[in-house]
């Protein structure tokens, strides 16, 4: 325990002195009329059909309208869709009319189609969101604002699924090669210097009303402590702040706003390689963790402890604690004696970044302080990816960042056994009536019903303990004086700026 908090005492000095504050030579803007935001990488590419990160999402968002959307409250809205019938089979949708692409012209029951079916059936390549439409048996037209979407069997979360930025509506005029992405978003691309920045102007014929703000200026900036650096200097409006934020002080007279994230943070444990496979044991390591000494020492209270698999943060759903894995190394030294596993050596991968390896080092000092010997391997993500899609790990550091905030998104990839692996289930678990529960869930269209069945696969989750449980989190940002109208949502995918206006 003492080695452990010493540990963490350094890392927290270090954080500071590891990180010099580099100059960082993009040419700074001087456009006050745009919203100044940041991005730490470039997006992956700004066409739905290949998106899949986070980055390329958020920004799509401001381009594009899906179907639905998200309000504040997390609660599922039409969006594209005017209104919709649904009863878990067939989805009847009545498009608004008016709303205009960014070329002028109207968007129709026949875009829509066309960017469904985009994904659905597109090959060499195949979108890595095809699967959202594995359950489509057809769609039709039935006039230029009213079509209808008939699945195979009753999937009571489709309509949640078409909120991804795979499902955004876009036009056939789009020039897809060349980024031209023709949307019905707020604001439309104007500019995309790699490594440098992206620009987006308004869409002044936008359907719910012109923005009041004439762009968003995105610059591309990887490092935290540049990003507030240009912050305080009046070059950004709005700071994220990173992982580690005891050090990373700013004044208070700034608007400082507090989100729940989607996102929660886990060991996956390789469930089918010995000694993983036994489930005391998995429960040993963690209780072998004082995972509220970390989450105090580093975060500055935005972490809570996870419970199970589903954030807190999810609209009307709440996890219930019926388990306990508090901070016990007496206990977990106990287990690891007699099931006599203390003499072998394990690794825990973890993606190359300085934050998580931090994270994943004090993980192991308690878990070398309960008898085990465990070494961190820091991995590049794509060969991290690799290792662990293959089968060929011990325990692994993974983040998993909900496309949607309904609890099926974060329990049918991650535990049913159809998705071992490469499908999203990395700790490799499987349990019968967990995968029944989960395809009941997938067909109870009564939203309570299906929250009484999540609650039921969670219980029998924290019963198995597959993961070790670590934190969900809040992110905390803060924006320039000027900024007003900031609405924070649950799900990136539905934040688009649009209400934001600068204070004269």
């Amino acid at each position: 325990m003492k080695t452990a908090m010493k540990l963490v005492r350094i890392t927290i000095s270090t954080a500071v002195i590891c990180c010099p504050l580099l100059l960082y030579c993009n040419a700074k803007s001087t456009n006050l009329s745009l919203f100044r935001m940041y991005t730490q990488s470039d997006p992956g590419t700004l066409d739905p059909f290949f998106s899949t990160d986070v980055v390329t999402g958020r920004i799509l968002a401001m381009i594009c309208n899906g179907l639905f959307t998200f309000d504040e409250r997390g609660n599922l809205v039409g969006d594209l869709a005017e209104s919709f019938r649904f009863n878990g089979k067939e989805l009847h949708i009545c498009l608004r009319r008016g709303v205009l692409f960014h070329n002028g012209r109207e968007c129709t029951a026949d875009d829509v189609i066309f960017s469904f079916n985009r994904v659905r059936f597109g090959e060499n390549p195949t979108s890595p969101r095809r699967w959202i439409f594995s359950h489509v048996e057809k769609i039709e037209k039935i006039n230029s604002h009213f079509l209808s979407i008939t699945l195979r069997k009753v999937h009571a979360t489709f309509p949640y699924t078409l909120t991804m930025p795979a499902c955004f509506i876009v036009s056939p005029e789009s020039n897809f090669s060349s980024r031209a992405i023709i949307g019905t978003g707020p604001f439309k691309l104007s500019k995309w210097k790699q490594d440098e920045r992206i620009v987006l102007l308004r869409h002044d014929r936008y359907f719910k009303g012109m923005p009041a703000i004439e762009g968003i200026e995105y610059r591309i900036i990887p490092d935290d402590l540049m990003a507030r650096f240009e912050f305080t200097s009046g070059n950004l409006d709005y700071f994220e702040f990173p992982l580690f934020c005891k050090n990373f002080q700013i004044k208070k007279k700034y608007n400082f706003i507090d989100i729940p994230e989607p996102i929660v943070h886990y060991i996956a444990l390789n469930n089918k390689r010995v000694p993983f496979s036994n489930a005391r044991f998995r429960y040993g390591l963690n209780i072998a963790i004082d995972r509220n000494a970390i989450a105090k020492a580093l975060f500055d209270s935005r972490f809570a402890i996870a419970h199970g698999p589903v954030p807190q943060s999810i609209a009307g759903y709440r996890t219930k604690h019926d388990f306990s894995l508090k901070f016990n190394p007496q206990a977990a030294r106990k287990i690891f004696f007699e099931l006599k596993n203390a003499t072998r050596q394990f690794t825990l991968l973890v993606k190359a970044d300085y934050q998580y390896e931090v994270i994943s080092r004090m993980v192991q000092q308690f878990l070398v302080d309960a008898g085990l010997d465990v070494v961190v391997q820091a991995l590049e993500w794509s060969a991290l990816k690799s290792k662990v899609l293959r089968g060929d790990f011990d325990m692994a550091y993974f983040t998993w960042y909900g496309d949607y905030p309904e609890p099926e998104n974060y329990l049918f990839p991650l535990f049913h056994s159809r998705n071992a692996g490469v499908g999203g289930n990395r700790a490799f678990y499987e349990n019968r009536e967990v995968d029944v529960l989960l395809e009941r869930a997938q067909q109870t269209v009564d939203v309570q019903k299906r929250f009484d069945i999540y609650r039921q696969v969670e219980a029998i989750i924290q019963k198995d303990v597959p993961w070790i449980f670590l934190w969900t989190s809040t992110k905390r940002i803060v924006l320039s004086e000027r900024v007003k109208g900031f609405v924070p949502f649950p799900s990136y995918s539905a934040f688009k700026a649009n209400e934001l206006y600068f204070e004269k």
